[in-house]
């Protein structure tokens, strides 16, 4: 099995995949801009949205910055974030903007500043009447923590399909973004496991994926690493990340250390959960290891990354029994001509729907598929 110590052959998938669309994503131009009356915290907010970048880089955001008076002249912008000083009770000017871009159908993110220093909680529910309809964050410019919870959470779900591009802009929001990235990844290795595994135990069930092997769970890993490297402002040419991040997945990495638990994908090995959830967990630790080095430059040990595992391996078990859960078992075989009632266990015909001698519901599912379900 290809483990992570063979860099070359690893990154190597990039030669068969176009990574245009991600670079694409990743480095098209995003507007924000940021209206609201004079001292409402503007620039506060924009400088917020850097926090967290090396010293040595250079974020480049394009914001435009506009009092209440001049937001007829915007011009174009992804997003148009409204500010407004919670402190205050008069947004009368603010709510006749919001009522033109409502009817010019713009992109629009209420954001109440100054929250912390709000002494009637009441006052700002009665303006908000007035923006019904509104997407509303509430937070303060100088705590990127309440900015990461309210601010930050809002943006992302405004701008659905930049979010790589967000990230690489405004700091900020890279560790939402890479979470995201991290939870998709694994949750997408998590179903392509669940596809390979299942015509092992439910022949007549038609997933995709049914070919599916760990090569593809690799390269999704890998694309993983390279969304998150674009996300943290890294170089769009692949080959940079693998020598940056070559020290960090390299030797002794996570795959080498669960190849135990890996035999599964193997058919005849364990059941389907077990399969999955390695699936899930495997991916799961490799983004939060990569996530780690682009946030404090932390290379984890083996322990760590052990204790990485069996936790996502917690997660992946439950994520893997409520996937199942939902799949739409057949009702019976068609290769079988007749099966047992689970209750009085005498033969039935193989379409019937109920048992002819004590009128038990029938329904088929392979010995071996619930064997495999209920490890």
């Amino acid at each position: 099995m290809a483990g992570w110590r063979d860099l070359g052959n690893i990154w190597g998938i990039f030669k068969e995949f176009d990574i245009r669309p991600i670079r694409d994503e990743a480095e098209r131009p995003v507007v924000l801009a940021f209206v609201g009356a004079a001292g409402v915290g503007k620039s506060t907010l924009i400088a917020a949205l850097r926090h967290g970048s090396g010293a040595h880089e250079k974020v480049i955001s394009l914001t435009i910055e506009a009092d209440v008076d001049a937001a007829g002249r915007l011009g174009a912008a992804d997003l148009v974030v409204l500010m407004l000083d919670a402190t205050r009770g008069d947004y009368s000017a603010e709510e006749e903007l919001f009522a033109d871009w409502q009817r010019a159908t713009r992109n629009v993110l209420v954001f109440y500043n100054k929250i912390d220093a709000v002494v009637d909680a009441g006052t700002i529910k009665a303006t908000m009447m007035a923006l019904g309809g509104a997407r509303v964050a509430l937070g303060s410019g100088n705590d990127p923590d309440s900015l990461t919870t309210e601010f930050v959470p809002r943006v992302l779900d405004a701008l659905p399909d930049q979010h790589i591009a967000l990230a690489r802009r405004c700091p900020l929001l890279r560790s939402a973004v890479a979470r995201t990235v991290i939870n998709d990844t694994s949750l997408a290795n998590a179903a392509i496991a669940l596809g390979t595994a299942l015509p092992e135990v439910v022949p007549v069930v038609n997933i995709p994926f049914a070919i599916a092997d760990i090569g593809i769970l690799t390269k999704n890993q890998a694309i993983m690493a390279y969304k998150l490297g674009l996300a943290f402002g890294s170089s769009p040419r692949w080959q940079d990340h693998v020598a940056e991040l070559g020290g960090v997945v390299g030797a002794g990495f996570i795959w080498r250390m669960v190849a135990r638990e890996l035999v599964a994908f193997i058919p005849g090995g364990w059941g389907i959960v077990p399969k999955v959830a390695v699936a899930y967990a495997g991916t799961s630790v490799v983004g939060e290891v990569i996530l780690r080095w682009y946030q404090k430059g932390e290379k984890l040990s083996r322990r760590a990354m052990r204790e990485l595992f069996d936790e996502a391996l917690a997660r992946g078990k439950k994520i893997a029994q409520d996937l199942i859960a939902r799949l739409p078992w057949p009702s019976q075989s068609p290769r079988r001509s007749e099966f047992v009632c689970p209750k009085c266990e005498r033969k039935n015909p193989r379409d019937a729907k109920f048992c002819a001698y004590c009128a038990t519901p029938l329904s088929w599912v392979s010995p071996r598929a619930k064997r495999s379900i209920s490890k």
